[in-house]
């Protein structure tokens, strides 16, 4: 059985990157599992991951994953659970967010995982761990995505925007959020690389274009039986591209090629 226990973040708490609803991140499960299997989907902002950890929700079978490891989400829920350590915090995770299979499912950007854990192996965080690189092909228009979304405050399809000012075209910031996205898929891929750990690699135009066959790969990753029946539900978020993103791409290329023929 599932249990969303009720809970409101405090008005204090940061908003401005909060990818997960309170309902997501107040969740346990009611019958929680002792944890068998864990996986980790290790991404940068606005790869995809936030759909990917949806549709493993959605599944049943694959826990419920979300920003395990995002800070304001760590401060609201120790207080909540009474514990002070980073140890506590994880057993409390596990006891509380574990399916009534025992998979444990989580997500961390590298900006939520590395001041935390350093260059920590990833096993020695989470029991009998799998980890999911969620990455995107095309980084400029991820870093476009960001870009908005800091602008306007809104994270998902469902949230209206947040931010009284009009969304404005910053090739600056664009640039550095692309140069950001490497330097962290780059840090993910080192840390895989030093500990000889193989990542399921997950690739978000991939995810779009054929969601159940993606689903079904990274649940066999995972060590968890596909539904027979498996079919991707449809997700509770919707792409939030549209002309205007379109148009700022646009104006981004031919800045650069501008630059690139001066």
């Amino acid at each position: 059985m599932l249990r969303a226990r009720p809970g409101r973040l405090p008005r204090r708490v940061d908003r401005e990157e909060l990818t997960n609803t309170e309902e997501d991140i107040f969740f346990e499960f009611g019958d929680a599992g002792e944890p068998r299997v864990s996986y980790l989907v290790c991404s940068i902002p606005r790869s995809g991951s936030t759909l990917l950890c949806d549709l493993l929700t959605g599944t049943g079978v694959a826990g419920a994953p979300i920003e395990v490891f995002h800070p304001d989400y760590m401060r609201v829920l120790r207080r909540r659970w009474g514990v002070a350590t980073t140890e506590e915090y994880v057993a409390a995770l596990l006891a509380r967010k574990t399916g009534p299979n025992g998979v444990f499912g989580g997500k961390a950007h590298w900006a939520q995982y590395h001041p935390l854990f350093g260059e920590t192996d990833p096993r020695a965080v989470l029991p009998n761990l799998r980890l999911i690189l969620m990455s995107r092909r095309d980084r400029l228009r991820q870093a476009v995505s960001w870009v908005r979304a800091l602008q306007t405050l809104r994270w998902h399809s469902s949230e209206g925007e947040r931010s009284e000012r009009e969304p404005a075209f910053d090739p600056e910031h664009i640039s550095r959020k692309v140069d950001r996205i490497g330097r962290e898929e780059d840090a993910w891929r080192a840390l895989f690389d030093t500990y000889g750990i193989e990542a399921h690699l997950v690739v978000y135009e991939e995810l779009v274009s054929d969601q159940s066959a993606v689903l079904r790969d990274a649940l066999e990753f995972i060590g968890v039986e596909p539904p027979a029946d498996l079919e991707a539900r449809a997700p509770t978020l919707e792409r939030q591209s549209d002309s205007l993103s379109e148009e700022w791409v646009e104006r981004y290329l031919a800045q650069a090629d501008v630059k690139q023929g001066s």
